[in-house]
């Protein structure tokens, strides 16, 4: 097989900073001929004094950095950097695929540019801490509105708002400047003109570093005129006689018994799709229903208050008598709907709904969908045996939807979202997940408070899901350490391991035929959304999504930077990745997971795990699938209460199976071991190229521990109760 040098200068999922370049930074230098020498990834963000670890390809054996900090400023397009501005730095473990470097410590904050430079020719420029946009998300999902909001994640976006600066350039040339509402440096929101006329957008960003350098572009934004949703009104209880309002009140009171509504309240959807959607208003009261409710389009069910209106679908005794039994008992019932409501777009806000103990779906919404200030209870929930996790879903979530302010109680899950979806201020409480992220895409999570109720509860990110953004949640388990409770990525499936027959550009030939999973055929979804990572020899490391497939043909959305030859190995994925982990607070969970199985691009940072056993990177190897841990970067991030440890691991059962490294690429810089936490750092098994960088430990008992089979790993600057972090296994860096 031919082997392809410099194929394409994409990168797909912002793998690649030589992506930036490609587009608008390849007038770093002039008049300058590169080397053979191709990067292919490098970790970012960086400061002063911290390390840099660069994957690529060609780097011989004794190569060189070249490194600059390019200026700031705001200038329109990318400046040239003279060649006395460049500065040769040492490397650190360098070998013909990987090296790293350390930022002088002197040097200032902000972008820098670095070239491998070997036998004295260097590499094309690579930028660092310049702006890299994973996806964009509007108030109309995938789109915005005049007047709507705009928010951007990935990575150096720019922490000071009145730094960074957000441009929409219309197809006429045109371009309008956007006013920053809040950047945290993975995200950022701006609100949009309402007087911005819609259109289709090229988005650009700068985080206030790098001049002209600095400029990035972001996916395209349309912004479209929504159409807007009837407003009549259709109160349930017009027809219903003129005491029906003060009847329905009383019934709010202890003990109060709800009252039979089914009619009127299919009276007025009924009227509500005849007038094309509509707001169906419920005054104060507990209505009894015993029918589900298929929504028109674009309707609203709206109640005069959270706590005023309830709608419920169960039997026997609604209140329970505290000074006898009576009400514990759980009445037995019919089987419920398959969902008790339903529709293809529509909002429910300002009440309340108790589901059936036996359901399956409570709110079934596939497209868009918006419940707000709506609190959910499940009848006779304290009826649960305990033989098993319990089943049951609140809320199906599709395209475009938001829940916002909710206070929910699930007996199973909570939520299970779509894509392109916010979940925000709520408080849920769950005993399977309270909101699984497995299947998800483009899905805002912050600030919820989060509940298990059952000991093996978790939040998983089961096998596929991509552009997640998780901030400022507070996540913890009733059961404390008795719980199996987890947030989690988790292992799923590959259709492909084995090497390539070819590669021509963005296609490849497998060397052999897929084997699809027995849950995940040819045919299934799951392989729209799936990568090809190339996890050992030449081009390792990288990956690129699927476009299409047939047979052994796998055309990919861009080619490799460098590409595999026929002794590297390959596997096909679902894309389980792009996850930003921001500043939640984890409380008694087992695992805190940065990748267990398939992890690809992610970050985590700033977030507090207090009685949690372990933080873990755990790429995995099996006869069957090979499911890499790759770019996985772990910052500040604080653990205490307990021996809760840091574990970076790649598994390879049996250990025969696979013959490299799954787990690769990974950084954790300035986390913490409370005084309070003895645990330790642990690299094991077949990982490589690690950095562990700025750690320091409260407890004497903590110590860095590095196992056979791990590769490249580099420990620098990590200090514990009296000095230097004991390291057990492996030297700290010169």
């Amino acid at each position: 097989m031919q082997r392809i040098r410099g194929a394409g200068a994409g990168a797909s999922g912002a793998l690649l900073l030589a992506a930036l370049l490609a587009s608008t930074h390849l007038g770093l230098v002039a008049g300058r001929a590169y080397g053979e020498s191709q990067v292919t990834w490098a970790s970012d963000p960086v400061r002063p004094d911290e390390t840099v670890l660069v994957r690529g390809d060609g780097f011989g054996s004794h190569p060189a950095v070249s490194f600059c900090r390019v200026a700031d400023g705001l200038s329109a397009g990318p400046a040239q950097i003279s060649e006395s501005a460049w500065t040769t730095l040492p490397t650190l473990q360098a070998s013909a695929d990987a090296l790293k470097f350390t930022i002088p410590a002197g040097e200032q904050p902000g972008l820098y540019a670095f070239r491998v430079v070997v036998d004295g020719v260097p590499s094309r420029p690579v930028l660092l801490n310049a702006p890299q946009c994973w996806w964009l998300q509007g108030d109309a999902g995938a789109t915005a509105t005049p007047g709507g909001w705009l928010r951007l994640f990935g990575k150096c976006l720019g922490s000071e708002p009145a730094q960074v600066r957000l441009e929409l350039r219309n197809e006429q040339g045109a371009t309008k400047v956007l006013a920053l509402e809040s950047a945290d440096g993975w995200s950022l929101r701006a609100r949009i003109p309402a007087d911005l006329p819609p259109g289709t957008f090229q988005v650009r960003l700068h985080n206030g570093h790098g001049g002209g350098n600095g400029w990035a572009a972001a996916p395209a934004l349309v912004i479209s005129a929504p159409a807007p949703w009837p407003e009549t009104v259709f109160d349930v209880l017009n027809g219903a006689g003129a005491d029906a309002v003060r009847d329905m009140r009383r019934t709010l009171v202890k003990y109060g018994k709800p009252v039979e509504r089914t009619a009127e309240v299919l009276a007025a959807l009924a009227k509500a799709k005849a007038g094309g959607g509509g707001i169906v208003y419920f005054p104060a009261g507990r209505y009894h229903l015993n029918a589900p409710l298929a929504l028109p389009p674009r309707t609203v069910l709206r109640g005069e208050g959270m706590g005023l209106v309830t709608l419920w679908w169960g039997n026997g005794t609604f209140n329970l008598d505290g000074g006898g039994d009576k009400g514990l008992a759980k009445e037995a019932e019919a089987e419920p709907p398959a969902s008790m409501i339903s529709g293809p777009s529509f909002a429910i806000e300002e009440m309340s709904i108790y589901l059936p103990f036996a359901h399956r779906t409570g709110i079934d919404g596939s497209g868009e969908v918006r419940l707000h200030q709506l609190r959910v209870r499940v009848d006779h929930l304290w009826a649960l045996d305990g033989s098993k996790r319990p089943e049951g879903l609140v809320a199906r979530l599709g395209h475009a939807f938001e829940v916002t302010d909710c206070d929910i109680i699930a007996k199973g899950e909570a939520l299970a979202p779509g894509e392109y979806g916010v979940i925000a201020r709520n408080r849920i409480a769950a005993g399977k997940a309270t909101c699984p992220l497995g299947n998800g895409r483009a899905l805002i999570v912050e600030d919820n408070e989060f509940t298990s109720t059952y000991p093996t509860a978790y939040e998983n990110i089961s096998g596929v899901g991509q552009d997640l953004y998780f901030a400022r949640n507070r996540q913890q388990a009733l059961q404390a350490h008795q719980a199996d409770f987890s947030f989690t990525f988790d292992a799923g499936g590959s259709a492909y391991r084995g090497q390539l027959a070819a590669v021509a550009g963005a296609t490849v030939t497998l060397a052999g035929d897929p084997h699809f999973p027995s849950w995940a055929n040819e045919k299934s979804g799951l392989w729209r959304k799936a990568v090809l990572c190339v996890v050992s020899g030449t081009g390792s490391s990288q990956w690129r999504s699927v476009r299409s497939f047939s047979g052994r043909s796998w055309t990919l959305a861009e080619p490799f930077t460098v590409a595999p030859d026929s002794a590297s190995v390959v596997t096909i994925v679902p894309l389980c990745g792009r996850a930003l982990i921001i500043a939640n607070r984890f409380e008694d969970a087992n695992w805190v997971n940065a990748g267990y199985g398939c992890a690809l691009d992610v970050i985590y940072a700033g977030n507090q795990l207090v009685r949690c056993a372990e933080m873990i990177d755990y790429g995995l190897a099996s006869p069957e699938a090979l499911l890499p841990n790759i770019g996985v970067q772990c910052f500040d991030n604080v653990l205490s209460e307990g021996a809760g440890a840091i574990e970076i691991n790649g598994s390879v059962r049996p250990a025969d199976c696979f013959a490299g490294h799954i787990t690769q690429n990974i950084i954790h810089r300035n986390d913490h071991l409370a005084a309070d936490d003895s645990g330790a750092v642990v690299v094991q098994g077949a990982a490589r190229e690690v950095i562990i960088e700025g750690l320091t430990a409260g407890h004497p008992l903590s110590a860095i521990r590095v196992e056979h089979g791990a590769a490249g790993v580099l420990i620098r600057h990590c200090r514990g109760v009296d000095g230097p972090l004991r390291c057990d296994g492996a030297l700290p860096a010169p």
